[in-house]
């Protein structure tokens, strides 16, 4: 178990779980929340489920926005909720995982000012070589769905952007 934190503790750009299969699958979510190099929250617990059932090996989540919050609308209100080395994370995470699961949720709870934020990291996506993935079918807003509330039966299927 590993994360990368920033010295200030509001973004975390990088968190590393073992799985019980092989290679690296990359989670692309929303923000991150509480858990940490050696504690999960509730989200991360539903993706190690996910990770168990489909034979992942290393799972390594990031975020389209690394600013450490419970609350997806903490976003709109702080100066930089992407935060300044995510992208330089992302590109890292995707460079050495053999596929990549976007579980970020539907866009409408986003704040209206960053719902195409998902759109650079597409294009991050686009440039590692990867198709995307999502857990189930997407969101009626065409966005993958977030874990949390999904049964574990979901499978894991090929996503296409809106």
């Amino acid at each position: 178990m590993a994360a990368i934190i920033s010295d200030c503790g509001k973004y975390r750009y990088r968190l590393e779980r073992e799985g019980v299969g092989l290679g690296s699958t990359a989670i692309i979510m929303v923000n991150p929340s509480t858990a940490d190099a050696t504690q999960d929250d509730r989200t991360i617990g539903k993706l190690r489920g996910f990770g168990e059932r489909n034979e992942w090996g290393r799972i390594v989540v990031g975020n389209l926005f690394a600013y450490r919050a419970t609350d997806v609308r903490e976003l709109g209100r702080v100066a930089d909720p992407i935060g300044p080395e995510n992208d330089d994370h992302l590109n890292a995470i995707l460079a050495e995982c053999d596929q990549v699961v976007c579980a970020w949720g539907p866009i409408s709870k986003q704040p209206k000012q960053q719902r195409n934020r998902y759109l650079n990291v597409m294009a991050l996506i686009r440039l590692a070589g990867l198709d995307p993935l999502c857990i189930g079918q997407a969101a009626k807003c065409g966005h993958p769905k977030h874990p949390l509330m999904l049964g574990y039966d979901q499978p894991i299927e090929q996503w296409c952007a809106p």
